[in-house]
C-alpha cells in the first residue's frame, strides 16, 4: 500500500464504498461491500494469516480475505446464505476457507484456532422487521430461524447475546489482533438505541480495546429521503453506520 493510499483510507469518513452490480443482485438484506472489507483487511493483516466473519451471510468477507491472500472462516446460520457464499468463493477460486453452519455464540466450539483478524456485522438488533426510517422502503428479512439474534424483541437480552459472541471471538483472537464491527445505530419511535456505543462499553468489558472508528457514509444509497417528523418534531435521517476498531491488547 502507497503513503496516498494510506492517508486516503486514514480519513475518518469513508463515503467511497460501493457495491459491486454482483453484491446488489445477492438480496441479503443486510450485505457489506466486498471493497470495504478488502480495505479493512488489509489494513488490519497480512497475507497468509486468518480471517474470521461470525455473521458471514453471503462471504463478502471471505471473498476479500481470499482475494488479498488471506484464510478464512464464516459462520452463520442460515444454510441458504451459506450455500450462496459457497458459490461466490467457489467461482473465485478459493480454497483456503472453512463456512461453518451454526450459531455465533458458540464461536468458540466452531473454530478450534487462533483467528489473527475478526471483521463482522452482527444484526442490528430487530431492525430487520421494520420499515427504514429514512426513505420508507421495506426492510428484508433475514429470516424466522430459531438461533437468529435479530429476532430478539428485548434490546438488554441482544446486547447480552451479543456479547457472548465476541467473548468467543476474544479467546479465539491472536494476542494484538484487531475486530471489527460494522454496526448502525437504531431508533423506535421515541427512543434511539445508540448500538455503536453499547458494543463499545459491552466489548470493553470482555478485554476489549477501542482503538478508532470511522463513519460509513452511504447517503448514495438513500434516494428517497423525506423529513421525517416535519414539521412536528424533528429527526435525523441515519444514513451511516460505523466501523467500529477494537484491539486485543495483551
Amino acid at each position: 500500500m502507497d503513503g496516498k493510499t494510506w492517508l486516503n483510507y486514514s480519513i475518518s469518513v469513508w463515503d467511497d464504498i460501493r457495491k459491486s452490480t454482483e453484491e446488489v443482485g445477492l438480496k441479503h438484506p443486510a450485505l457489506f461491500p466486498a471493497q470495504m472489507a478488502g480495505r479493512l483487511i488489509e489494513l488490519f493483516s497480512h497475507p497468509g494469516e486468518m480471517v474470521l466473519d461470525p455473521f458471514c451471510g453471503t462471504g463478502s468477507t471471505l471473498l476479500a480475505a481470499h482475494h488479498l491472500g488471506r484464510r478464512g472462516i464464516g459462520i452463520d446460520i442460515s444454510h441458504d446464505f451459506l450455500a450462496l457464499a459457497e458459490k461466490r468463493l467457489a467461482q473465485a477460486g478459493s480454497e483456503n476457507h472453512r463456512l461453518l453452519c451454526g450459531d455465533a455464540r458458540q464461536v468458540e466450539e466452531l473454530v478450534d484456532e487462533t483467528v489473527d483478524f475478526c471483521l463482522t456485522s452482527p444484526p442490528y438488533w430487530d431492525i430487520l422487521n421494520q420499515k427504514r426510517t429514512a426513505d420508507h422502503r421495506d426492510q428484508r428479512h433475514y429470516g424466522n430461524l430459531a438461533d437468529d439474534l435479530g429476532t430478539i424483541e428485548e434490546y438488554g437480552h441482544f446486547l447480552e447475546e451479543v456479547a457472548m459472541v465476541f467473548r468467543g471471538i476474544y479467546r479465539r483472537l491472536r494476542p494484538r489482533g484487531y475486530c471489527c464491527i460494522v454496526v448502525m445505530d437504531l431508533r423506535k419511535k421515541d427512543q434511539l438505541y445508540p448500538l455503536h456505543m453499547d458494543l463499545s462499553r459491552i466489548l470493553a468489558g470482555e478485554g476489549y480495546t477501542l482503538d478508532d472508528l470511522i463513519i460509513w457514509d452511504r447517503r448514495h444509497e438513500y434516494n428517497r429521503l423525506r423529513p421525517l417528523g416535519y414539521p412536528y418534531v424533528f429527526r435525523v435521517n441515519r444514513i451511516h453506520e460505523y466501523i467500529l476498531i477494537f484491539q486485543k491488547r495483551v
